[in-house]
């Protein structure tokens, strides 16, 4: 099977653009979230014109492995660790550009 080249150099070139437009998007929406967050003082409420924003805080519990270990060995905690749900994963490495002779 034969691969088409200009096809693939242009789904790279279509992707590198829509994450260069993605990346000021996310750092635009973070600069926003995070005047919000200045704004109600790390938590609260704000009633807007098109939308409203509650704004909360949460945190995630994990388990710390090492206080575990007391309390079982090390196989037992290894038979409980289970495999997350696959997903793509897409790298961008840039070329190096070319000198001039």
């Amino acid at each position: 099977m034969e691969i088409d080249m200009t096809n693939t150099v242009a789904a790279v070139e279509v992707y590198l653009y829509a994450k260069a437009q993605f990346d000021k998007a996310e750092e635009t929406l973070k600069q926003a979230k995070q005047d919000v967050i200045n704004i109600v003082g790390g938590y609260g409420f704000i009633e807007g014109v098109t939308a409203d924003l509650d704004v909360g805080v949460q945190a995630r519990k994990s388990i710390d492995e090492k206080a575990l270990l007391q309390l079982i060995t090390k196989e037992q905690l290894e038979a409980c660790k289970v495999e997350g749900a696959a997903y793509s994963v897409v790298r961008v490495k840039a070329k190096k550009v070319a000198k001039a002779a």
